[in-house]
């Protein structure tokens, strides 16, 4: 697919970071929207970012405007847009939250005209390293400050009145679950898709030259990960680097690195636990990998339910979708991103979701079962939580289905009008 230039000098390259660090700090599950700005005023500066983006490139390539608008990728704007708009007004369900959602695939197919899917992977790396590191230094030693005195940060509330120390690009919270790293998402379970999405985008799409910066950069994703102490993002970690063990042939290194955090992991639990009376860590662990998986548990009765509830209303109406309304409240925590999408947009919305990842993940090198874990995994980290209208849950996949899935439709369409002739 073609690029046009733009941004490309050093400032402008800077400028371009500043501004793709602002929508990651901006999208909508941050704790910057759901409790410092509110929703209302992260969002207006969210799409304003991306239109002013927009406004720059079209004067900068004035020139080009009939390129630009007829440009395969309008094409695919135009299909995702019917996919998601058609259902709606067929359904009469008049909400803004269709074009919410909208805007995500919209805004990257956007991108995807100015910087590839490499460019866009080693930015949001970098951006996620910088949170990462920063995320675990705030947590385990910036709070220890503030509490002695020594260092002064301001304090606010989430929505449902949990304190947060406010450390810029990193939100602690006070009490509750305090030794969980939020970093600067609403929950540690959101948090883990992001560093899960990094964690693939740095070994699979950021191509970095020197091996030793891809191995440091997955250090600091993996530890932040194991920071958040969410179950899921930890059973995903696991998988995940078990893919990369067999896949790149990592059996030494790896081995070496699982035994030591292995023991190291092993010595640490009964640390804690011979002193569990006085350990708030103890019982957060204890909640997280104990607990959790007994009988009845609510975390996995609510994910469960979730996808069986939206199951059902997907196949009550396939071809549209069910209101908006129903999705959203048909059980107290709607989790599940994917099944969502499908109760929504009916089949065609939810397959161009699916198919979007396929893109991003799919290589025809791997087997169709390596291929298919490799999705398993990703899909595990965003059907935890309902990610349905954020940007960095559409980013990648929509640039992925511009860049490699359009040529793939070309080809396709030459190869059927060879056989024609």
């Amino acid at each position: 697919m073609k690029q046009y230039h733009y941004l490309n000098t050093r400032l402008g390259r800077i400028l371009f970071g500043a501004v793709f660090a602002a929508l990651l700090y901006l999208s909508r599950n941050t704790l910057v929207t759901t409790a410092i700005l509110g929703f209302n005023r992260s969002q207006i500066l969210l799409v304003a970012l991306v239109g002013l983006l927009g406004i720059g490139f079209l004067i900068a390539r004035r020139r080009e405007w009939k390129q630009i608008l007829t440009d395969p990728r309008m094409g695919l704007a135009a299909v995702i847009a019917a996919a998601m708009l058609i259902p709606m007004v067929l359904k009469l369900d008049w909400q803004m939250m269709y074009f919410s959602i909208l805007f995500c695939p919209l805004a990257a197919i956007f991108l995807s005209y100015f910087r590839n899917i490499r460019q866009l992977s080693r930015l949001y790396v970098c951006i996620l390293t910088v949170i990462g590191v920063y995320s675990i230094l705030a947590t385990y030693c910036l709070r220890g400050l503030h509490e002695s005195g020594i260092l002064t940060v301001p304090i606010f509330e989430n929505s449902i009145q949990i304190q947060f120390y406010n450390f810029g690009l990193s939100f602690v919270s006070v009490s509750y679950v305090m030794n969980r790293n939020f970093g600067i998402f609403r929950e540690p379970g959101v948090y883990q898709y992001f560093l899960l999405l990094g964690l693939y985008l740095n070994n699979y799409r950021a191509q970095w030259r020197k091996g030793w910066f891809l191995w440091m950069i997955n250090a600091v994703l993996a530890a932040t990960m194991i920071s958040t102490l969410a179950t899921g993002g930890l059973i995903e970690l696991g998988l995940f680097f078990l893919f990369l063990f067999f896949e790149k042939k990592l059996y030494r290194k790896v081995l070496a690195w699982v035994i030591v955090l292995g023991v190291g992991s092993f010595a640490v639990w009964m640390f804690l636990k011979a002193q569990r009376e006085q350990s708030t860590l103890y019982w957060e662990l204890y909640a997280m990998f104990v607990s959790k998986f007994q009988p009845g548990e609510e975390s996995w009765v609510d994910r469960i339910g979730s996808i069986f509830a939206n199951g059902g209303l997907f196949f009550r109406s396939p071809l549209i979708g069910s209101r908006l309304s129903q999705v959203l409240y048909a059980v107290d925590n709607n989790t599940s991103s994917t099944m969502i999408q499908y109760a929504v947009f009916g089949i065609v919305g939810g397959s161009a979701h699916v198919a979007a990842w396929i893109a991003l993940v799919w290589e025809k090198k791997r087997g169709i079962l390596a291929n298919l874990c490799l999705l398993m995994i990703m899909f595990m980290s965003f059907n935890t939580q309902n990610l349905t209208a954020d940007l960095f849950f559409w980013l990648f996949p929509a640039v992925a289905l511009a860049e490699r899935g359009l040529p793939w439709v070309h080809d396709l369409l030459l190869r059927r009008k060879s056989r024609g002739a």
